[in-house]
C-alpha cells in the first residue's frame, strides 16, 4: 500500500513510537519516510520507530 499517491501531494498522519508509545503528527514525504511536524522528533529515545496510526485520507473517508 503506497501512502503517498501523487509525489507533489503533502500528506499528514498521526504515529506513534513503538518503543515508548509517544504519539505525534508526521509528515509522510514522498519517499515514504515520516518527518514529524511542529517538533524535531516524536519520541526522545535514540531509535524511535514511527508507526503510522491514521492519515488525513483516512479521516476524510470516515
Amino acid at each position: 500500500m503506497t501512502l503517498v499517491e501523487n509525489d507533489d501531494e503533502k500528506q499528514r498522519a498521526a504515529a506513534k513510537c513503538d518503543r515508548y508509545g509517544e504519539i505525534g503528527v508526521v509528515q509522510i514525504l514522498p519517499d515514504g519516510s515520516l518527518q514529524p511536524l511542529g517538533q524535531s522528533s516524536v519520541c526522545d529515545c535514540d531509535s524511535a520507530t514511527l508507526h503510522v496510526l491514521e492519515t488525513d485520507s483516512d479521516l476524510s473517508e470516515s
